[in-house]
């Protein structure tokens, strides 16, 4: 199978990925004119020398040299492959993204996984509005304070209590049972009978989060019953737990306006709280939180709350999901429900100033460790204090913000009674391991060395002056071709750039930047873009590029007839044509070196 992906799919991918919001799901951004910076992840700094440039949507970092485009930030920071951060890009976009760009099936595999859970939506919500059978859910969903219009705005629907309901519906839609089996909508039994994965539930749509719908999940109408109380979609080519929040859809504009993210465990939570008007609210459905939710809602907000039924199974997820939200910089408050309480039935009994009153008691997340630890009876003794100690310095550990990380052990000092220099102590030697490994990791890679030969050297000097002078391309284009370069990412870019001049398409430099593969290429080009050289300095440059290329040019040329004249066992006669291209070349090559009548002026005019 290819790993190649088509520009086309490339670029969309680049239009739906700012990269702006991806870095900030990663590491804290603080804006400072046109760019953003921060502190880089990938070396040890103090003061924040990681810009992030919106414009050009590039990043740099003044420190170690680290830079590039929003696949080369998400290659370095996951180790992955460009084609892998393409796919990981799309997949948070909702894009679906073939696996072999000449194997258009996969694409239409994919696509009729969104028809077949449309389809499915229809069903289910033309079942609940309007069919008989709904009326004990649509009764139950009045109860709850969930009317007609929140069922619509929110792809509420019902499945009927039949075996194959979804089945024959899709039939009559065109829709086989294959693609509605791909889905996960239906089920096959060892015996090969297939039949429809929700009956007689109430089921609500989960949409990625650019809206498409790409999974559901279902909550069963009779409580008394053994089934499971609520059953989700499984994984599917368009649906991948860790990368979905249910509600993220609705509450993202929410979120950044309200600058928190309230999470929750169900979908009833997430509506019960809309209703009451909360819109900020998102729910892990069905999943514990993992490094993808955090680093997704990262880009919305730097606070999360976490609000998790008051038994002791959501406890233990609300401290789970705290740590891996604080790994990734944001600030995390516990809110403890009453006994007996989840989201949903305390912000219908209480309404929105119970729970804001409720808010208002939230504990940061390393004072509700201390009160669970002592609750639990582990800070008694000596011992169990030093080891509660470290469990919460574990937790510290995991902070990258050293800023973030100097206050969060100050305030254990104060409330564990100990010298701040011993949790500074204690805290280096747990993670002394981990920053050496980090630092070795943040070594600079070996560059190519191509790119230290003189060809190299100016194939990359004119790549960097196309794209940041693009009113000086096509003069650029008028002596050079994409087959003068050498470097297959140099041609390709130029080969690109020749044919959307060619077919008079839009030029657009950032589209080439983000479309550069080679971290070496991407990291020379983000280095420039922050130290753009005046105009003029920049023709004088590129001539000298193209010169540089031409002379290299006849160089090989004239050690390739060599070359071959050794190999030749002629007499001296038969070696005449290549002595005579030699000296042509020696002739040339004399011309080109005296710039004789060429300069910077001239050339660019």
């Amino acid at each position: 199978m290819s790993s190649r992906i088509s520009p086309d799919k490339v670029d969309q991918v680049r239009q739906a990925s700012d990269i702006a919001e991806v870095v900030s799901g990663y590491l804290s951004l603080k804006q400072r004119g046109k760019n953003y910076f921060g502190l880089c992840p990938f070396h040890p700094e103090k003061t924040p020398s990681f810009s992030v440039n919106p414009e050009m949507q590039i990043f740099h970092c003044f420190g170690c040299g680290a830079g590039g485009n929003v696949f080369t930030f998400v290659m370095m920071m996951e180790k992955i492959t460009f084609p892998e951060a393409v796919r990981m890009l799309a997949q948070a976009a909702g894009i679906v993204l073939p696996e072999d760009e000449q194997n258009l099936s996969d694409v239409r595999e994919k696509e009729a996984l969104f028809v077949a859970n449309k389809i499915a939506h229809d069903f289910f919500s033309d079942n609940l509005l309007h069919s008989p059978e709904a009326k004990a859910a649509r009764s139950y969903l009045l109860s709850r304070g969930i009317d007609q219009q929140m069922m619509q705005t929110y792809a509420i629907g019902y499945a009927p209590d039949r075996w194959d309901g979804l089945i024959r519906y899709a039939a009559e839609k065109q829709l086989g049972e294959e693609v509605l089996l791909r889905a996960g909508l239906v089920i096959q039994n060892e015996s090969g009978r297939i039949y429809d994965r929700f009956r007689n539930r109430i089921t609500f749509a989960v949409h990625g989060i650019s809206g498409q719908l790409v999974a559901f999940g279902a909550r069963r109408m009779n409580d008394d019953d053994n089934s499971p109380k609520y059953i989700n979609s499984p994984e599917t080519d368009i649906y991948q737990k860790r990368f979905t929040l249910y509600g993220l859809f609705w509450a993202r504009e929410a979120i950044r306006r309200n600058k928190r993210a309230i999470f929750v465990e169900g979908y009833t939570d997430v509506l019960s709280l809309a209703k009451i008007g909360l819109q900020e609210v998102v729910a892990t459905s069905g999943t514990s939180l993992t490094q993808e939710h955090a680093r997704l809602i990262r880009r919305y907000t730097p606070q999360v709350v976490l609000l998790y039924d008051a038994d002791s199974a959501g406890a233990q997820a609300a401290l789970r999901g705290a740590d891996i939200l604080l790994e990734n910089g944001l600030d995390v408050l516990i809110c403890t429900l009453p006994l007996g309480s989840d989201p949903d039935d305390f912000a219908r009994r209480e309404g929105l100033k119970g729970i804001e009153t409720l808010f208002q008691s939230a504990r940061p997340l390393m004072d509700h460790k201390i009160d669970q630890l002592n609750s639990e009876g582990q800070m008694r003794s000596a011992a169990q204090r030093a080891e509660a100690t470290r469990l919460l310095l574990d937790s510290v550990s995991k902070v990258n913000d050293r800023l973030q990380q100097s206050y969060l052990l100050r305030e254990l000092a104060s409330k564990l009674q100990v010298e701040e220099s011993v949790l500074w102590s204690e805290l280096k030697k747990s993670t002394r391991r981990t920053h050496r490994a980090t630092e070795s990791e943040a070594e600079a890679p070996s560059e190519n060395t191509f790119f230290y030969t003189k060809r190299g050297s100016a194939e990359l000097g004119v790549l960097e002056t196309i794209l940041l002078f693009p009113q000086l391309t096509p003069h650029i284009m008028t002596v050079l071709s994409h087959a003068d370069f050498k470097n297959r990412e140099i041609a390709r870019i130029f080969r690109q750039i020749e044919t959307d001049l060619l077919h008079q398409s839009e030029y657009d430099p950032q589209s080439y930047v983000a479309s550069v593969e080679d971290p070496v290429i991407a990291r020379h080009l983000s280095a420039r873009v922050d130290n753009k050289p005046e105009l003029k300095v920049a023709k004088k440059f590129a001539l000298d590029c193209i010169i540089t290329l031409y002379l290299v040019k006849i160089r090989e040329e004239i050690d390739r007839l060599r070359l071959e004249m050794r190999r030749q066992k002629s007499d001296e006669s038969d070696l005449h044509p290549y002595l005579h291209r030699i000296r042509e070349l020696e002739e040339q090559k004399t011309v080109v070196e005296s710039r004789k009548g060429l300069d910077e002026t001239s050339f660019f005019e």
